[in-house]
């Protein structure tokens, strides 16, 4: 009998605990998920709930920007080319000949070449190494123009202007004869290139004069360059909006801007989804991510206030999750929001050259990570603003799967 009471007893306390714990989930936490409450989460002034993407594009810049996004998944790498190039200096979408003329991009003495060809739209890209005693560079920009004879002309023309500088002298560019390619110093070189209805620019340096390796690098950009367009074809304006703006939903999953007008940017130009391959031209460290993002399955992602990746699965989520906030040698470690065991999250060294952060969280749900940005100004540990997105950004994560 004493015995048949000690179990009875320990039937009804194991039965208590797991009432107690099955009442602290509410969401629908997969394995290897802490169980979070979502009621009880802060979310601040930030929408706590999936929202539909529905840009307005009213315009022809709206159009063009939405057909520069997509010829992001089809621009070179930097570090597919030098593996030491990956610090990212600049990443622009051009959707007519001012925003392609800007004293961090093309200078003021392209503009009329631009202009006469009539170019469409372009994306640009550039990035450095991380040493100040052997600098490396390597800007790669992708142009569009109406025709196949516009683009050759623009080709000729951006060239030329290149040369009206005193001391320049011709690159030649093994097998690419067209290629249009000149130095001043041996140590930096500007190359123009048409190819279809694109311009393909490279603009490289070296730590050394060295005509050779300079002809190399430029050479190896193009030839990869003219590879990875091959594999696309231009979409007439006119159908750019037959094109899912929102493929799978995935941008339904990410934060719209922030109703205080508190995001860390001011541009939106990069909202939108992206193959990974298009996402890596806005990350810290695009080699390492594009490994994590090939080895977990990650086949979609969006951009919006917030950035959502599509992993293969829960563990493959986790896995990518530790890449995308993995710290820099300077970068301090944060503790996770409330309520957010599994966030992880970092304030970096230095700020994000294009959405000006500092501060980020990554949350995982099922086989979604999605990373929230804030701009923290104060020594304090606590980013108020940063713990918020990240409990509304966990939040519809959950809810996009009721």
């Amino acid at each position: 009998m004493r015995l048949k009471g000690a179990f009875i007893a320990l039937l009804a306390v194991t039965t208590m605990a797991s009432a107690s714990c099955a009442a602290n989930v509410p969401g629908h936490p997969g394995p290897g998920l802490t169980p979070v409450d979502i009621s009880s989460l802060k979310t601040g002034p930030y929408r706590a709930e999936p929202t539909a993407y529905d840009p307005d594009i009213s315009s022809v810049a709206d159009l063009r920007t939405v057909e520069a996004q997509r010829l992001f998944n089809y621009l070179v790498h930097s570090y597919e080319i030098d593996s030491d190039i990956t610090v990212l200096g600049g990443v622009k979408i051009f959707y007519d000949v001012d925003t392609m003329v800007q004293p961090e991009a093309f200078p003021e003495k392209y503009r009329a070449a631009a202009a006469d060809n009539n170019l469409l739209l372009g994306v640009y890209v550039s990035r450095i190494n991380t040493s100040l005693r052997s600098r490396k560079k390597l800007i790669i920009s992708v142009l569009r123009f109406p025709t196949d004879a516009a683009s050759r002309k623009a080709a000729e023309d951006f060239d030329r202007i290149t040369n009206l500088d005193p001391g320049r002298h011709p690159i030649a560019i093994e097998g690419q004869p067209d290629a249009r390619a000149s130095s001043s110093d041996d140590i930096t070189g500007v190359a123009f290139v048409a190819h279809g209805p694109y311009v393909i620019m490279v603009n490289a340096g070296i730590p050394e004069p060295n005509q050779t390796g300079l002809a190399d690098i430029i050479g190896r950009t193009i030839n990869k360059q003219t590879a990875r367009l091959d594999r696309t074809q231009p979409t007439p304006l006119d159908d750019v909006l037959d094109l899912p703006l929102d493929p799978d939903s995935l941008m339904r999953r990410t934060l719209p801007r922030a109703a205080d007008f508190s995001d860390p940017f001011i541009l939106d130009w990069d909202f939108g989804s992206y193959q990974p391959a298009g996402e890596l031209h806005f990350e810290r460290n695009p080699a390492e991510v594009a490994k994590a993002l090939d080895e977990n399955g990650v086949d979609l992602v969006a951009r919006r206030s917030s950035i959502v990746y599509r992993a293969r699965d829960l563990s493959a989520a986790f896995r990518l999750q530790s890449v995308l906030v993995k710290p820099g040698k300077d970068d301090e470690v944060l503790d996770p929001p409330p309520g957010l065991p599994d966030a992880r999250c970092l304030k970096l060294d230095n700020s994000d050259v294009y959405r000006l952060f500092n501060t980020l969280c990554a949350v995982v749900y099922g086989r979604y990570v999605a990373v929230v940005q804030s701009s923290k100004t104060s020594n304090a540990r606590v980013d108020v603003a940063l713990d918020e997105r990240a409990a509304a950004q966990y939040s519809v994560l959950v809810k996009s799967e009721k």
